[in-house]
């Protein structure tokens, strides 16, 4: 079933001389369940095709549509409402709340929605997560490592239709690397998330089902295993 489809996406940055796209005539669709890794050199647009499905990021052209939603449809504050409800997103710079504990940050999402909060999922996801004893801990207090999966579980705590990771193994060292592929691949196959990554590491990249290659702003290869 078709969760995500983009169409002719173009993305242009500056003008006249300075011009510059970023992305060109892109189209692409994603089906719910499949865990997809985008690949390529610096620069080829593999963040800005990410910014530009999740709605982080507005295209000069074409369009989005999630779950039959057209996203740049919406209006500022119900895009911003949708991704809420709809979207997680890991970071590559995790993004915590430095005043707020490991617990606070994981439930974040939902707070600023005021929905009730599902103790035996939270419960589960900490588990998972191994953070059973730092849910009172502070951002600032934990390694690398662990910050990522805080951030892991804030995108995963209000179950997203689609996942996003924007390299999210970057600042991390090649063990912590592979505990955090682990994780998105055990949410992957158990809950059958559905997962768009960034990465720049090939070794992971082959652990995707599916793996989008670009180079100057296009797609120029579609591999699946």
């Amino acid at each position: 079933m078709e969760i995500l489809k983009a169409k002719n996406l173009s993305k242009k940055y500056g003008k006249g001389e300075n011009e510059f796209l970023a992305l060109k005539d892109v189209s692409l669709s994603i089906s719910k369940g499949e865990f997809i890794c985008i690949t390529g050199k610096s620069g080829c647009g593999k963040s800005t095709l990410l910014h530009l499905l999740s709605g982080l990021d507005l295209p000069t052209s074409g369009e989005v549509i999630i779950n039959n939603q057209n996203i740049y449809k919406l209006c500022e504050k119900d895009l911003t409402i949708f991704r809420r409800k709809n979207i997680g997103i890991i970071y590559q710079f995790y993004n915590l709340i430095p005043n707020l504990n490991v617990k606070e940050n994981i439930l974040l999402p939902l707070l600023l929605d005021k929905r009730n909060i599902n103790e035996k999922r939270l419960n589960e996801l900490i588990k998972t997560l191994g953070l059973n004893s730092k849910t009172n801990s502070m951002p600032n207090d934990l390694s690398g490592g662990l910050q990522q999966r805080v951030a892991i579980g804030r995108a995963l705590i209000n179950k997203p239709k689609i996942l996003f990771a924007d390299e999210p193994t970057g600042n991390l060292d090649s063990k912590n690397s592979k505990k955090v592929m682990n994780l998105l691949n055990y949410y992957n196959k158990k809950y059958r998330q559905t997962i768009i990554m960034v990465t720049h590491d090939e070794s992971l990249a082959k652990r995707c089902k599916r793996n989008i290659v670009m180079k100057d702003g296009k797609i120029i290869d579609d591999i699946r295993r």
